[in-house]
């Protein structure tokens, strides 16, 4: 029995791409996952920066400690 089969009989509710991703993602072939938590740190400063501009443009002050004022 294959690995993917092993996978599948574990998981049935899973696709054949899926337990094949799985197991390309634990032998490390695959890496387009890997900088997620880095990516949503910078969208999550990128978001929070956006909010705070449009916060101030409609006359409200900046929260404090934000990631926007933090230059992160």
């Amino acid at each position: 029995m294959t690995a993917k089969e092993q996978l599948l009989e574990r998981v049935p509710e899973w696709t054949e791409e899926q337990a094949q991703r799985a197991l390309d993602a634990a032998e490390g072939l695959i890496d387009e996952w890997g900088g997620l938590g880095t990516e949503s740190d910078r969208l999550f400063v990128e978001a929070s920066r956006a909010l705070d501009a449009e916060e101030q443009a409609a006359g409200f002050e900046p929260w404090p400690n934000s990631p926007a004022q933090s230059g992160s």
